[in-house]
């Protein structure tokens, strides 16, 4: 059997890639006109502002993950999230393409005030004050798409120069 000629991610669901493949969560969760965000205290983006999120288990599926993470980062139970994009990353020094789900929830009402981890800090940050923090430099980029009444799912693909998204050289974001 030759090659795929569909490209990396056809040959990682195949198994036949010599280039680390990783699915990954983001979870950005709104209340009124802030939204939950995370400042790591681990590589990759330490030290940034990043929504909860992480990765996908063995047998999970990309809602399931992202649920799951939340309420680990967090302490919230979220009854559901809505996948807004899905971003491809890629990585030219180490070869890497990272595959995010990209999802959008409502703070559950009543919900206790989340509690911060060993992941990182926690903080409601109104959506016009984002620009002005030490964000992941994918974050504005997708902000845009996440909470408008449009439905359907955005594709993004960003290139970057190594694993640390602020090493981004250039993005595409497609709705349709």
């Amino acid at each position: 059997m030759g090659k795929s000629t569909l490209g990396p991610a056809a040959d990682a669901l195949r198994g036949n890639t010599s280039h680390p493949v990783y699915l990954r969560t983001l979870c950005f969760i709104r209340d009124g006109d802030s939204v939950l965000l995370l400042r790591r205290r681990h590589p990759p983006n330490q030290g940034l502002y990043n929504p909860p999120g992480g990765k996908i288990e063995p047998l999970e599926d990309p809602l399931d993950a992202c649920l799951r993470e939340v309420h680990e980062e967090t302490g919230l139970r979220l009854g559901g999230a809505a996948l807004r994009a899905v971003v491809t990353v890629l990585t030219r020094a180490t070869g890497a393409q990272w595959l995010l789900f990209v999802f959008a929830a409502e703070r559950p009402s009543g919900s206790a005030d989340p509690i911060a981890t060993d992941e990182g800090d926690l903080r409601w940050v109104p959506l016009a004050e984002i620009p002005a923090l030490p964000v992941v430099s994918d974050i504005p980029l997708m902000l845009p798409y996440l909470f408008t009444p449009q439905e359907g799912v955005v594709m993004g693909k960003i290139h970057c120069e190594n694993d640390e998204a602020d090493s981004m050289l250039d993005y595409e974001f497609r709705t349709r």
